[in-house]
């Protein structure tokens, strides 16, 4: 009996160990899906509503060649987004800001031939160069509205027709092309010396964004569709919190906003 007991436990040991050694079939890994390619006759409709669009903007180039254009923003468009824009600062402040008016001298527009393909989707690359742009801007405080200025001179602003099936996004200043930018040529005036003083020292390279990419963005789309397609302009402040330019800034703008110096 108990000869049997140890032939069965040694037969028993023997098949589970031959079931160990033989591994379950390994799943099939799912088939990876095929990589997207540029097909150009899937996306002509909005390549050459792109097109079409350049050949205008080419005209309103020409037009400012002669004593430069003026484009007043329409009622509705004036207002500029603070928070799109990283101005959340501002908001919270009470300070809101409108785009009155645009002045164009010397536009030059340049595109790349064929699109390129961005993995989803083609962009067209473009350029537009100019002598001189200005700008009317009303900051609206509750202490009043104050008017602003600002003027850019010799600058480039690259952008994308960044196309959909259905159209195309006008993208502004894209990132991966922001070494083709020249926004650093630009004076801002606002409503007094010191006012402009302060303005020039600490927002001045963030407000050439801020313009470029509501205003112009605004005139250049010519309404086909919304101005905002990802990147965002910067805050206007620059600065350590605690420097004393940053509190001589806040310390401004809580002027503007209304908001009344704690107590000591």
């Amino acid at each position: 009996m108990n000869r049997l007991l140890v032939a069965t436990i040694v037969l028993m040991s023997a098949c589970h160990a031959a079931i160990a050694a033989d591994p379950a079939p390994a799943a099939t890994p799912p088939a990876a899906e095929p990589a997207k390619t540029y097909h150009p006759e899937e996306w002509s409709g909005p390549v050459q509503k792109a097109r079409e669009q350049y050949d205008l903007l080419g005209l309103f180039a020409k037009a400012s060649h002669f004593g430069g254009v003026k484009v007043k923003i329409p009622g509705d468009l004036q207002r500029v987004p603070l928070e799109p824009l990283g101005l959340q600062d501002l908001k919270k402040r009470g300070i809101e800001l409108y785009l009155k008016e645009l002045t164009f001298k010397d536009l030059d527009f340049t595109r790349d031939e064929e699109p390129q393909w961005m993995e989803t989707r083609p962009v067209l690359p473009a350029l537009m160069r100019f002598s001189t742009l200005g700008a009317s801007i009303e900051a609206k405080t509750k202490l009043g509205t104050i008017p602003l200025g600002a003027t850019f001179r010799d600058g480039v602003m690259p952008f994308d027709f960044d196309f959909r099936k259905d159209g195309y996004d006008l993208g502004l200043l894209p990132q991966r092309r922001a070494q083709d930018a020249k926004l650093d040529n630009v004076r801002l005036n606002v409503g007094g010396p010191v006012a402009t003083g302060i303005a020039n020292t600490f927002f001045k390279d963030d407000v050439a964004k801020l313009i470029m990419k509501y205003g112009v963005g605004q005139t250049l789309k010519m309404n086909e569709g919304s101005l905002f397609s990802g990147a965002s302009a910067a805050s206007f402040l620059k600065m350590k919190p605690d420097s004393a330019g940053a509190q001589a800034v806040t310390g401004l703008l809580d002027a503007l906003g209304g908001k009344q110096p704690e107590k000591r």
